[in-house]
């Protein structure tokens, strides 16, 4: 238990989550979090045959295309997994604030997927792909906001 700030780092599939020590002691890599979904590619979720509808379908779409783009749908899917576990952290009181850090689509989705009490929790976000930063790195780049 740490009651600190957690730091979240993003994209449509993997997570790094960091533990803000202070500025001195800088920021410590707690959990990696990876939705195997989201790198499939989209060939090989989708079948290259015509889906059969019932005639009169709806909006004259045709059995080529998909209802949900799956890539979106995981995408979407590994955000409503991260902020559970977000939420998991939070009712654990393993963090009082939160930063989150994402491209620009992932990070609606997951701010879109927190639970109210987590989302207050959000002092800072950024529409950044900082997913690859390295700790020191990524601490300065998010400048934490001074307690």
């Amino acid at each position: 238990m740490t009651n600190g700030t957690w730091v979240v780092v993003a994209d449509a599939c993997h997570a790094r989550i960091f533990v803000d020590h202070g500025r001195r002691d800088g920021l410590e890599e707690r959990a990696g979090l990876t939705w195997p979904g989201g790198r499939e590619h989209v060939k090989d979720r989708v079948s290259d045959r015509a889906g059969q509808k019932p005639a009169g379908g709806q909006g004259g779409r045709s059995g080529l295309t998909p209802e949900v783009d799956p890539k979106e749908a995981e995408a979407r899917a590994f955000a409503r997994a991260l902020a559970e576990s977000l939420k998991r952290g939070l009712n654990g009181q393993a963090f009082r604030a939160l930063v989150l850090a994402a491209p620009p689509h992932f990070l609606g989705l997951l701010r879109g997927a927190l639970d109210e009490a987590v989302a207050r929790c959000v002092v800072a976000s950024f529409d950044k792909d900082y997913l690859g930063l390295e700790a020191p790195e990524l601490a300065r780049r998010i400048m934490l906001p001074a307690r």
